[in-house]
């Protein structure tokens, strides 16, 4: 088994202005990722939760003029299919309708809407609302590789409040699908193909297994998916969940995505206890092609807008020197989310 988890810890000494200026030691500790080896910072801070986020003021900024995804305007504004590849222009399971994105971000790249309701707080994300979207995704995905051989790399992905990037407010899917992969999902995978090729082991077999050994970053299991506090966050606050032995997207049996709602609503409870308004979701598949290396996985982070002035939360650090910054430990992290699951 080639699982490390390597991190270091440096100090520095300040005259504090905040205790008369005796001196302080501060720390910062340095993690690698254990299968990519991309470094992080970890700042372990006395932050128990952020105060609550204005909500209301987001929701009025975010709503001027006619929201295209509501059922008013969706059939008129969005985008639709060929005929030849979706009969009808736009696909649908109950609530749920996809519909090309304008903005070509891959080969495939598809809007999936959850439901007719503009804005849904997390706590009130159903189970049923959550597999519905996920599971239309799926067929989707099908659909795409049925028509187009080429495409070998495939993801879901969720901008949720536009403190994630998300330029409408109401609740959408993005689906990414291409000949190509992402830069993360890339490494990952090739991260994953050396990893068994050295050890004969799959990493993420021994990754859930070390982790549940350690106890420090293991949250639970549902079903076949496991849920971790991820040893390098990606950001603040970074959960994943592995898909046991899924290699694609494409083969994922309903139960799975059952137990991965279940999965999301209870970390949504988390979410909303510590006031986190606002993530990222990246729900990865492996190589089309490739091999049996891969395990289909999830990570989010979650984002919001830091007091006093509403700074972002990504600086320089993530943008220019693609290395992210978390305010907490994962072993904090876990400690809190487990009492969800």
């Amino acid at each position: 088994m080639g699982i490390t988890f390597k991190k270091r810890i440096q100090t520095t000494k300040i005259l504090n202005p905040a205790d008369s200026f005796k001196e302080t030691i501060l720390t910062v500790e340095t993690r690698w990722d254990p299968l990519i080896k991309r470094t992080v910072r970890v700042l372990d801070l006395p932050i128990i939760k952020f105060p609550p986020w204005a909500m209301e003021d987001m929701l009025e900024k975010g709503g001027s003029g006619v929201c295209p995804f509501c059922p008013q305007a969706l059939e008129k504004v969005t985008p639709q299919f060929t005929v030849d590849f979706i009969p009808g222009g736009r696909l649908r399971l109950g609530e749920v309708c996809i519909f090309p994105n304008r903005i070509p971000f891959d080969r495939h790249c598809a809007v999936v809407v959850f439901t007719k309701q503009h804005y849904v707080p997390l706590i009130d994300f159903s189970e049923e609302i959550l597999f519905n979207a996920f599971s239309a995704a799926c067929v989707f995905l099908r659909r795409v590789v049925e028509k187009d051989p080429a495409v070998r790399f495939f993801s879901i992905n969720w901008n949720y409040l536009p403190m994630s990037g998300g330029s409408i407010i109401h609740p959408h899917l993005q689906i990414l699908a291409g000949e190509f992969p992402t830069d993360y999902q890339g490494a990952v995978i090739q991260g994953c193909r050396r990893y068994q090729k050295r050890w004969g082991q799959v990493y993420w077999d021994d990754l859930i297994e070390t982790e549940r050994n350690f106890g420090e970053r293991y949250i639970a299991a549902l079903g076949q998916t496991v849920w971790l506090a991820s040893y390098a966050p990606l950001g603040v606050t970074d959960i994943m969940s592995v898909f046991r032995g899924r290699t694609s997207l494409l083969d994922l049996p309903d139960q799975d995505l059952r137990d991965f709602v279940q999965g999301l609503v209870r970390v949504f409870g988390y979410f909303q206890e510590f006031n986190h308004n606002s993530f990222n979701l990246g729900l990865y598949s492996g190589d089309l092609k490739g091999d049996d290396s891969f395990w289909v996985n999830a990570r989010m982070v979650t984002r919001r807008l830091l007091p006093p002035v509403g700074a972002s939360d990504v600086s320089y650090f993530e943008k220019i020197h693609r290395e992210s910054l978390d305010y907490r430990t994962p072993e904090r992290l876990c400690e809190e989310v487990r009492g969800f699951f």
